[in-house]
């Protein structure tokens, strides 16, 4: 297995299959290794200090494990794994990072048995917007202002709060903390919506133009079970074919079975199953 720093001339013939995976570290100058097996791409670690994952307060090094082709045979990803914990030990991070899909069994035990544990179980989920006709949203949304955006996360925290999902709840207490500079940055990355019942507000809606577009639905605690969940989702499926996107898709906690069955209710279909996992100093 060839190993190659990001900036080495010799990756430049992978460039094309890299980039859809390194283009916010590169538009960051963010370094990373590659890794290469028979002239394909096997994968690649960034070492880098927080934010990445938001696991850990800003300035933690950590490393975050990206494997690009899990058709590789096991012992190829097994090396793979080994060497991320190499560079990672190398590198002395405080964690290290890595989201497999749950059918890989097998480099998901590998993984475990070199020191890594499971820390979280999610779902993908899509549904392709060409022919959706969702009702209509009677819930007023409201864009927030850039002075809103740590407001907007604290109520991101609170309207997500009962949660399975402890990973988010972390990292929803690290963004909080972000410097002004990444909070720019996560202002204009992202669409931050207030949901509002006449005056009243009782849901957030955050968008992203990532793969998992829906990225947050919350509802106020004391305005659960009124239906403002659903019609806040019509309102997102709606706002993303408006936009032209092909397929409205979302993580959801695998144990979070009241949200799965509305998103199941949209027509939203389970694509795959991820385990998160990680490897602490």
């Amino acid at each position: 297995m060839q190993e190659y720093s990001h900036d080495d001339p010799n990756l430049q013939e992978y460039a094309e299959v890299l980039e859809p995976y390194v283009a916010d570290y590169n538009a960051r100058n963010v370094p990373y290794q590659v890794f290469i097996h028979s002239k394909s791409l096997v994968g690649f670690i960034v070492v880098s200090e927080e934010p990445v994952r938001m696991l850990k307060p800003i300035g933690t090094l950590m490393s975050n494990i990206i494997v690009v082709d899990y058709s590789k045979p096991i012992e190829v990803l097994m090396e793979f794994a080994d060497n991320a914990l190499r560079i990672s030990k190398e590198r002395d991070v405080v964690y290290s990072f890595i989201d497999i899909p749950a059918k890989n069994n097998l480099i998901i035990d590998h993984f475990k048995e070199i020191g890594y544990s499971e820390i979280a179980h999610s779902l993908r989920m899509e549904r392709k917007l060409d022919d959706y006709e969702g009702d209509q949203c009677n819930l007023k949304v409201v864009p927030a202002k850039r002075e809103e955006v740590r407001d907007f996360i604290e109520k991101l925290k609170e309207f997500m709060s009962g949660s399975e999902d402890n990973v988010l709840n972390t990292v929803l207490d690290n963004v909080i903390k972000l410097p002004d500079k990444f909070v720019n940055h996560y202002f204009n990355s992202t669409s931050l919506n207030y949901v509002y019942n006449g005056s009243e507000l009782v849901g957030i809606l955050e968008l992203s133009p990532q793969m998992l577009n829906i990225a947050n639905i919350g509802v106020a605690p004391e305005h659960r079970g009124k239906g403002y969940g659903k019609q806040i989702m019509q309102y997102a499926m709606q706002t993303l074919k408006d936009k032209g996107t092909e397929f409205a898709r979302l993580r959801v906690h695998a144990e979070n079975n009241n949200a799965i069955r509305l998103y199941e209710s949209f027509g939203m279909t389970r694509v795959n199953s991820y385990k998160a996992l990680i490897w602490r100093k």
